[in-house]
């Protein structure tokens, strides 16, 4: 898919990892529609990149919110164009042990991650093959392909992303529209994990961060290829990646196993968790 020219709509573009998706698509000359929540600061973001000579618009939504997320679409196409280009990258995520997980907090992560996703996809595709061409690219996750310990509500949203992206391609095809999800391990300074990076100890080898300008790259790769899977991990990761899928008991038991992995998964729901009392507190007080 020619890149140059088109218009994409980016949602979650207030997070670490969008700057660098968007960063991705702009030097490739493509135009952009900046989402995020009401109140979202995208204002340096966009500023950054009309330097590169694009168009770029910020149209906020609460994808959470069903009557925000209906005109979303409506909306980013009144502000830019036609959108040929759809990066569902919003996302949320709660580190915990499974049992500590609150309805809430399962609730919200089924919409963003899951039917907020959907919801955009359904929206888009049919514009997308009237027009004759478009991409729909979703943000899943390392933890999309593999059973990642206390993080089981985000792995579970993560794994329906993967397998809605390649349903589509099998159901539609790869013409004109084009499915791809990104399936990405720790992502360093950018993110959900850059958040407690500094705070635990450095991760093992086997999920090792990768740095987020890899992200942008290969968003960009998947459209231009129409590739229905790009994995952002290192050489250990993706071993585990194809354990799961060749023996997922057999992997589920040999992680248990593996001291390093587990007790790096718990620093980080620890982590996490400590920062959400220390946010509720600073609300509180």
């Amino acid at each position: 898919m020619e890149l140059r020219g088109s218009n994409a709509l980016l949602t979650g573009a207030a997070g670490g990892l969008a700057a660098y998706i968007a960063r991705a698509l702009a030097s490739e000359g493509v135009n952009l529609v900046l989402s995020d929540l009401p109140g979202a600061d995208l204002d340096p973001l966009a500023g950054e990149l009309s330097g590169k000579g694009i168009r770029v618009e910020k149209v906020p939504a609460d994808l959470a919110d069903a009557e925000q997320l209906r005109g979303l679409l409506d909306e980013a196409e009144e502000a830019l164009g036609p959108i040929g280009i759809l990066v569902n990258n919003a996302g949320v995520e709660f580190a915990a042990p499974f049992a500590e997980a609150t309805a809430e907090q399962i609730e919200l992560t089924v919409a963003v991650n899951v039917r907020a996703l959907m919801e955009l996809t359904r929206q888009a595709v049919p514009r997308m093959t009237e027009r004759g061409r478009g991409h729909v690219v979703n943000i899943a996750s390392m933890a999309g392909k593999v059973a990642a310990p206390y993080l089981a509500v985000y792995s579970g949203s993560k794994h329906a992303v993967v397998g809605f992206t390649q349903s589509l391609r099998t159901e539609l095809g790869s013409e004109p529209v084009g499915f791809s999800v990104i399936c990405p391990t720790f992502i360093s300074r950018a993110g959900m994990y850059a958040r407690v990076e500094e705070e635990i100890p450095d991760a093992p080898r086997d999920v090792k961060p990768m740095p987020p300008e890899a992200v942008g790259d290969a968003v960009v790769k998947a459209i231009r290829e129409n590739r229905p899977e790009v994995r952002v991990a290192n050489g250990p990761a993706r071993l585990l990646i194809f354990l799961y899928a060749l023996a997922p008991g057999l992997a589920a038991r040999l992680v248990r196993r593996r001291a390093p992995v587990i007790d790096h998964a718990r620093h980080l729901a620890e982590a996490e968790v400590r920062q959400r009392e220390d946010e509720r507190s600073k609300t509180r007080a």
